[in-house]
């Protein structure tokens, strides 16, 4: 089977954390690389996200399932499946359960390995490209209410940690040595630990760094372009839209998130995908955070962004009405469909950090992640296409692993991998 040579003319589409990363990796490779965006670059999950880059877990664990089933149904839960979904959504649920073991959890934590491994370094030579200069490295910060539930955390984290799949978690911290290291910490923090190998920032920051870049490269992004269908002729790949406007490539990269679905049905390949809305929003503590932390029970996380905006992001919601990518959910809990969705999540994080006037909330986003029900994403071939490919499916975890993502995809579409080196992640898996 031939490959896409280095040189040729690739597009992207999709204008998110995977596929800037993969039209920088190919761009080094000399492709002539044009990302092909339906709204505007950055304007899915990439730019509303938790900020945080974290060593890559499978969402689909141990106890998850018996956990999750007393709050599925509940609008106010963590983790929310739309009952009027639930006949769609079905075979994903029922494979998604089937994954939630500790075999699997582990088989595929080990998995993503492979792409953690070379997560540390890829973001060292991204800064020293000038893109994620900003990214603070004093680690993860996870508090909890129960000493129980913390604790059976931390040993989780030091078992992961002794097989090799994520570093040492320091110390368990009661309520004194927590509030010590992070006085902006609320009654609710009991307990806790740190994982210092996390960073944090501004995900909008870094999207635009690396547009900047590779624009600056001579990358040609063409917004808003809507690729509604892919197809293979002898020598190319033809993407068109629905208005009738054609483009040709030598080979085709989809990274379009949750739209990716669709687009490789129209090529015969089927994958596993659903989208899991999440939500965010910002406001303004009396005294900002040291350290991105975890609110344990709330199932919120809370990355400082900057001296003054702390970025709250929760919830993972399935079978939600479909809305455009990067929705701004609005500002405050006032009418309209995300309000309920806002409001649990700050009530949740409430007793968890202090000195934040929960009501004055700003930025309020709401966005779809592309989920898949073995917690692995997709990079690959499609089918046996010698020149579409696919890297989509990324869970929660884009951010994390865009750099490696980008990295081995551009290396299987310019021939330096074949694929043998992605077969954890092959789309017809």
């Amino acid at each position: 089977m031939t490959r896409p040579d280095a040189g040729q003319r690739v597009a992207i589409i999709g204008g998110g954390l995977i596929g800037l990363c993969a039209a920088y990796y190919l761009d080094r490779q000399h492709c002539q690389v044009t990302i092909l965006e339906k709204e505007a670059i950055g304007s899915g999950a990439s730019r509303g996200n938790g900020g945080q880059v974290v060593p890559a877990d499978p969402l689909p664990a141990p106890g998850m399932v018996a956990e999750g089933l007393r709050h599925w149904f509940s609008p106010s839960s963590a983790f929310y499946v739309n009952p009027r979904s639930l006949v769609s959504l079905l075979p994903f649920l029922v494979s998604f359960s089937l994954h939630a073991n500790k075999s699997a959890y582990l088989s595929a934590f080990r998995k993503l390995d492979e792409l953690n491994r070379l997560t540390a370094e890829l973001f060292d030579e991204l800064a020293a490209a000038g893109i994620g200069t900003d990214l603070a490295r004093t680690g993860n910060l996870k508090a909890f209410r129960e000493r129980d539930t913390a604790y059976a955390e931390w040993s989780a984290a030091r078992r992961l940690a002794g097989l090799g799949l994520v570093g040492a978690p320091g110390e368990f911290l009661d309520r004194s040595a927590l509030r010590e290291l992070e006085p902006s910490l609320g009654e609710a923090a009991c307990w806790g630990f740190l994982r210092p190998e996390v960073r944090w920032g501004d995900p909008s920051i870094f999207v635009d760094q690396l547009s900047g870049h590779l624009k600056n490269r001579g990358v040609a992004v063409d917004e808003p372009f809507s690729a509604d269908a892919i197809a293979e002729r002898p020598g190319s790949v033809v993407v068109s839209s629905s208005g009738g406007d054609e483009r040709e490539y030598d080979s085709v990269l989809i990274a379009a998130g949750t739209r990716s679905r669709e687009l490789v049905r129209g090529l015969g390949q089927r994958i596993a995908l659903v989208p899991g809305r999440g939500y965010s929003f910002t406001v303004l503590p009396e005294r900002m955070p040291g350290y991105t932390v975890l609110l344990g029970e709330a199932h919120v996380g809370a990355t400082p962004l900057d001296g003054t905006r702390l970025r709250v992001a929760g919830t993972m919601e399935f079978g939600a009405p479909a809305a455009g990518p990067g929705h701004r959910a609005g500002t405050g809990a006032g009418p309209g469909p995300y309000a309920a969705r806002i409001e649990a999540i700050a009530r949740a994080a409430r007793p968890f950090l202090g000195g934040v006037d929960w009501d004055k909330r700003s930025d309020e986003w709401a966005g779809s992640r592309p989920m898949t029900p073995d917690g692995l994403p997709y990079i690959g071939r499609v089918g046996r296409s010698p020149r579409v490919f696919l890297a989509t499916g990324h869970n929660m975890l884009g951010f994390s692993l865009a750099p490696a993502t980008g990295q081995r995809i551009a290396a299987l579409m310019t021939g330096a991998i074949d694929d043998a080196a992605l077969k954890s992640f092959a789309p017809g898996r």
